[in-house]
């Protein structure tokens, strides 16, 4: 019983820091709603010139009760996706990777220039042919359309999904959280923890699936390269590739699809022969 609980005392150490990371992210959001509703409050008072503050705090009240408002909010959250992501990124970047720096010694082997392209290609048939697989899926059984609309420009996307957001996770999960679950778990066990706990940050149930799969290959690249930036690169290339395959989901080209589909495949044999040579977990 004592072993059991010292276990899960031991999990949730490890859960601090996602928690963290969500909860600050959380607060950021927060705090440019609020900027936005004094942005709002001020603009009625404007319009509304002569009013007492009782009269423009009901008008209002009111108004973030309607449609409109929930709208313009989501939109001014979207407008300032790359401003929260950067601010994000300095925050917790610095403290990530101070955390990060006591397994650091472990994993500072060197990355060469043809593993590097390597793990770009791994990153980038992997999103292609999950994202054309789950498609053809969901254009048999409808189960998923909001997966594949992306609602910012690309730069912004590229920007916070594809570079800054991925270094954040990877010195999260595969440098810390995968770390601390390795001093007290067998090490398949710590990878199925770690990319459970992965795929739970990831909301979207499909996103959840594809999460929980990448994990196993991050963790492998990490193990096998042993440098963090292995796992950032196949990331980052991942996440890139997802706007140009979601792009290519919505165009519903049954020809086109197929041939990535199979050209996917075909890399992922290649890379499995060049990569994944033995087994090292």
């Amino acid at each position: 019983m004592q072993s059991i609980l010292k276990y899960i005392k031991n999990i949730l150490k490890v859960l601090i820091w996602p928690i963290i990371f969500i909860i600050g992210q959380f607060l950021l959001v927060i705090i440019f709603g609020v900027i936005f509703n004094a942005i709002k409050f001020n603009d009625i008072k404007l319009a509304n010139d002569g009013l007492k503050n009782d009269e423009l705090t009901l008008i209002f009240n009111e108004f973030i009760k309607t449609e409109e408002y929930q709208i313009e909010l989501q939109n001014y959250i979207s407008n300032n996706a790359l401003s929260i992501t950067i601010i994000t990124f300095i925050v917790f970047g610095f403290i990530l990777y101070k955390v990060y720096c006591n397994y650091k010694k472990e994993y500072d082997r060197k990355i060469c220039f043809k593993d590097i392209c390597m793990l770009i290609i791994l990153g980038v048939v992997m999103n292609l042919s999950y994202n054309l697989i789950i498609g053809s899926l969901n254009n048999l059984f409808s189960f998923g359309d909001n997966y594949f609309i992306i609602n910012i420009d690309i730069l912004t996307y590229i920007i916070c999904t594809g570079v800054l957001g991925p270094i954040l996770e990877e010195l999260l999960f595969r440098g810390i959280v995968f770390n601390r679950l390795k001093k007290f778990s067998k090490q398949m066990k710590s990878i199925l923890l770690a990319s459970f706990i992965f795929a739970l940050f990831h909301a979207n149930p499909i996103q959840m699936l594809y999460a929980f799969c990448l994990s196993f290959i991050l963790i492998y690249v990490y193990e096998k390269y042993k440098n963090i930036k292995a796992p950032i690169i196949v990331h980052i290339a991942s996440n890139t590739i997802n706007f140009f395959a979601c792009m290519l989901v919505n165009n519903n080209n049954l020809l086109l699809n197929s041939l990535l589909m199979v050209v996917s495949f075909i890399f992922l044999f290649m890379i499995n022969k060049i990569i994944f040579k033995k087994d090292l977990l």
